[in-house]
């Protein structure tokens, strides 16, 4: 120790050598030069970086005096500081330094990882007080404080007992005396890996004064430990398998991790009758790519019900006794068959304007079992590959021949894949493979760029090809198409309805297109020519039709009857029947001035040689007589009455 401290005081001594060789025209800089940097005043550790603030040496702790009763404890120490900085007080946030004084002054006490002070740089004499209802067994201590002197209702302990950064003041004489008792909670996870692995999870519920406490065998027989984790308490595992814990009042966890020294058939657990749990609850985790296997023995049990670590959770559980034995059943070694790849592919592919290639980006994620390698296949050809590691970081990878001419690829390794490749296509044929690499994807997904003047027709095969000519038409789209090409048909017959039809196909999915305003301008066209009429033979035959059933109205309204005819005109009948009635009930009229029906068989007789009219069967020129007046008689004698104010065109 000595020799440790004169080495220190050397360093010092060289440091101060060092800075005071400082030109004088530069003296007035040195404040200026040193802003931030006043720890460079401070010794350097030996084997430290210069360029560290922690490898100097700035605060020197001297010897940390405390009296301890049942109502608190007296805190007194003296610091020596070469540059200002920050020192640590004893106390944690449960039992915050009180009264703190710095060379007699009050000073203001901050939380950094625990009560601290900021202290300029010289020598202070610091006292503090901390106050509690029951002594606490442990006193937090900071590391760097070497040197103690404790006293406990007023007589020295010493050797003080040190766990780390704390120090045991042990039970006051005040106090009720609380019987020491322990209780252990057991969980164990067992890995089918080459070799198995076991976890051990030991939780220790303590009580009464700090002691050491003696634990064990902790491990079945077959097991070699390799690694004890004890965050709170200090432990330690003996050559015979004994666990040593300092307990303190409080919760702990210890983790020890253990393998099998041999492959396992069966787990058989090993419960110590003293000091131990009733039950251990073991966990087993099985590795399909080295082998399937299952476990079976015990009732198995709710991992939720029994406070499994989390991490556990998804694994079978069982609770084992002294003895109780698990077995384990091997279904098949490697791989099994269901444990396929589950690989992701994500591709960009931009086109060349020249069209005589593509050049794709792929990233392929997921998980690997077997094959341990990524080729593709002509005409793809691989580029530059890279793999990106769980911190973001990119690592190139060196791109190989394949196996079989024309592939290349690269090799991989973990099971966890995350590879982002180039690739090179050099054919730009219409059908290409869904992938071009020689592994099976769960799902692909590829985005296309296309150059202009370019379009994705469709994308045969694949699930959904958004963007491409044929996923844009809609059943309304369709529809709208075909009201238009019949329209045409009617205006301009059927070599109007063809050019139509190809200019819809061609230009309806074009942004701009007229397609609404195409539909109207038919319709408006076709209302147009049936209201206007057409010229022609057929025009004419019905402008005639309409002229002879006007002159067979005015014969029946003469004889003062309802009339039809029926005429074949431009395709349609028209029905005339003819029903007279005696105009004996006009005044001075003639009753048999109208009872001949020659008129009406003269209008028949018209209709017939001019119109092709068929006269019904059983329909003579007396038995159109009987035909049922079909029009309202208000209506009918309306007619009637315009009929009469006419002149007779006879």
């Amino acid at each position: 120790m000595r020799m440790f401290l004169a080495l220190l005081v050397v360093l010092a001594s060289l440091a101060q050598t060092v800075m005071a060789q400082v030109p004088v025209p530069l003296e007035p800089w040195r404040a200026w030069a040193l802003k931030d940097q006043q720890f460079r005043n401070c010794p350097l550790i030996a084997s430290g970086n210069a360029a560290d603030r922690e490898s100097f040496l700035c605060a020197w702790p001297g010897v940390l005096e405390l009296r301890a009763d049942a109502d608190g404890v007296d805190i007194a120490q003296r610091w020596q500081l070469d540059a200002e900085g920050w020192v640590p007080l004893p106390g944690d946030a449960e039992r915050w330094p009180q009264q703190v004084s710095v060379n007699g002054r009050a000073a203001v006490v901050i939380d950094r990882q625990g009560p601290s002070l900021w202290l300029a740089a010289g020598q202070h004499d610091v006292t503090a007080r901390i106050d509690w209802q029951e002594r606490p067994q442990t006193l937090r201590v900071s590391e760097s404080v070497a040197r103690i002197t404790l006293n406990v209702d007023g007589r020295l302990v010493a050797p003080v007992q040190r766990n780390g950064g704390y120090v045991t003041l042990g039970r006051g004489a005040a106090t009720t005396v609380e019987a020491d008792s322990v209780e252990l909670r057991v969980f164990r996870k067992y890995t089918d890996s080459i070799p198995g692995e076991l976890s051990t999870q030991i939780r220790i519920y303590a009580s009464g004064q700090a002691r050491e406490e003696t634990f064990g065998p902790v491990l079945p027989a077959g097991f070699v430990p390799l690694a004890l984790d004890s965050e709170d308490w200090p432990a330690r595992l003996d050559d015979e398998g004994m666990l040593r814990v300092q307990v303190q009042p409080g919760t702990a966890t210890l983790t020890l991790t253990a393998r099998a020294a041999e492959p396992l058939e069966s787990l058989v657990a090993r419960v110590p009758a003293q000091s131990w749990a009733a039950q251990e609850i073991w966990s087993y985790e099985s590795v399909p790519r080295l082998r399937v296997t299952s476990v079976s023995g015990t009732v198995q049990i709710d991992p939720n019900q029994v406070d499994v670590p989390d991490e556990w959770a998804a694994l079978p559980a069982f609770a084992l006794d002294d003895g109780s034995r698990l077995v384990i059943e091997e279904r098949s070694r490697g791989s099994a068959e269901e444990q396929s790849n589950r690989l992701v592919l994500r591709r960009e592919a931009w086109l060349d304007f020249s069209g005589d290639g593509w050049f794709a980006r792929d990233h392929v994620s997921g998980r690997m079992h077997n094959g341990w390698r990524f080729d593709v296949a002509a005409p793809f050809a691989l580029q530059r590959a890279e793999t990106i590691a769980a911190n973001g970081e990119v690592e190139p990878m060196l791109v190989t021949r394949g196996p079989v001419d024309g592939h290349t690829g690269v090799e991989w390794r973990t099971p966890d894949v995350n590879l982002r490749a180039g690739v090179r296509i050099d054919s730009a044929d219409a059908a290409l493979p869904i992938a071009g690499w020689q592994q099976v994807f769960d799902q692909v997904t590829t985005t296309v760029h296309l150059p202009h003047g370019y379009r994705l027709i469709a994308a045969p095969g694949s699930d959904r090809a958004n963007g491409s000519w044929l996923s844009r038409w809609t059943l309304l789209d369709v529809f709208i198409a075909a009201i238009a090409v019949l329209l045409a048909v009617r205006l301009f017959g059927w070599a109007g309805g063809v050019i139509a039809a190809l200019y819809l196909v061609l230009g309806f999915q074009e942004t701009g297109a007229p397609r609404w305003t195409l539909l109207a301008v038919l319709a408006f066209a076709l209302v147009a020519r049936a209201a206007a009429g057409t010229p022609g033979k057929r025009g004419f035959v019905r402008a005639h039709g309409r002229t002879r059933a006007a002159a067979v109205h005015r014969i029946a309204v003469r004889c003062r009857a309802v009339a039809h005819v029926a005429a074949s005109a431009a395709g349609r009948e028209r029905i005339l029947s003819l029903r007279y009635r005696p105009r004996s009930d006009r005044a001075g009229g003639d009753a048999d001035d109208c009872r001949s029906t020659a008129p009406a068989t003269r209008a028949v007789g018209r209709a017939k040689s001019e119109h092709g009219w068929r006269q019904p069967e059983g329909m003579e020129a007396q038995g159109i007589e009987s035909v049922r007046e079909r029009q309202p008689r208000d209506h009918r004698r309306h007619r009637l009455a315009r009929a009469r104010s006419r002149p007779d065109p006879e």
